[in-house]
């Protein structure tokens, strides 16, 4: 039996569901064109340096504990359906999309690096158990396909929250990441180059605290790396 008859076959049990929408598609295309066309992607608007708007850089003001900071798309429409929906069902399409968009962004930019290490913004371990899977990992690993650069995931380590971040007030946020995000294995880190990866960047409370213990374990330099922002 052909691998595409397969396909066919299996998509009348389970059939086939966008990655960005999660709506029922035919069995052998990978997502609604519709649905990719209207993807929110980020441009020149977004500060490479902090990650916020350039009307509201704060490279100058902000002690960041990252050096440069991508964001594919907007957190809003479709991107907000896809990040959603990786949240629930594990793929490799959405991030996929996501790690051309950041190599393109990375590829344009004049801030040039070479990374050593793509380490994902870690899960608890009872969400790990849970959901059975890290977002943040999926995203790394499709990165990591296409820049050819490995992946660690015992870098970081995530205590469980009672009241999740996004709920959360900025100031509350800094305090909570402070208090759940802690070291895990630094080997291999002195002096190294690596890129953060996490699904959504809010008020990048997260990724900077996350940075801010990467280099204290030894790392050179942080990129921060995101599927989503939701500043404007």
């Amino acid at each position: 039996m052909s691998r595409r008859i397969k396909d066919f076959v299996l998509d009348l049990f389970f059939p086939n569901r966008c990655p960005l929408c999660g709506n029922v598609i035919k069995w052998d295309i990978p997502y609604c064109e519709k649905c990719y066309d209207e993807l929110p992607q980020t441009g020149s608007e977004l500060c490479l340096g902090c990650g916020n708007g350039r009307t509201q850089c704060v490279c100058g003001s902000e002690k960041l504990n990252y050096v440069r900071c991508y964001a594919a798309f907007y957190y809003t429409g479709v991107a907000k359906e896809a990040v959603v929906y990786l949240k629930n069902t594990k793929n490799r399409i959405f991030p996929d999309i996501v790690a051309e968009k950041l190599y393109d962004d990375i590829c344009g930019d004049h801030y040039k690096f070479k990374a050593d290490y793509i380490i994902p913004v870690p899960m608890s371990k009872i969400k790990l158990r849970k959901r059975g899977y890290n977002q943040a990992e999926m995203l790394a690993l499709s990165l990591s396909d296409i820049l050819k650069v490995p992946v660690k995931t015992d870098a970081l380590a995530k205590r469980e929250s009672l009241v999740a971040q996004h709920k959360l007030s900025l100031q509350m946020r800094k305090k909570n990441a402070e208090n759940i995000y802690f070291k895990g294995n630094p080997e291999g880190l002195e002096g190294k180059v690596v890129i953060l990866c996490d699904d959504v960047m809010t008020t990048g409370s997260t990724i900077n605290e996350c940075a801010g213990l990467l280099k204290e374990m030894g790392a050179a330099a942080v990129i921060a790396a995101a599927a989503a922002t939701t500043i404007r």
